[in-house]
């Protein structure tokens, strides 16, 4: 991964301490935006989480609000 200094615009390398970070050659300026937020997951919570159902798909239902109060307000057709 290669990110910019929002100070210089320069190209930052990844630090090899023991601290991830990144740090830019021109400035000094240390970041560690772009290695993440310390959330790494283990593989078997990974593979637990792509069987979760995040939402129930509903197609019947209108795309918009606008769309559901058009419906509401006009007689039902073929009735």
């Amino acid at each position: 991964m290669r990110c910019g200094c929002p100070h210089c615009e320069a190209y930052m390398i990844q630090s090899e301490t023991g601290h991830m970070t990144c740090v830019c050659p021109e400035c000094g300026y240390r970041c560690n935006a772009c290695l993440g937020t310390n959330t790494v997951i283990t593989r078997e919570t990974l593979n637990q989480l792509k069987n979760v159902e995040w939402f129930t798909p509903h197609f019947q239902a209108p795309v918009s609000d606008e769309d559901d109060l058009d419906s509401a307000s006009s007689p039902a057709k073929g009735l």
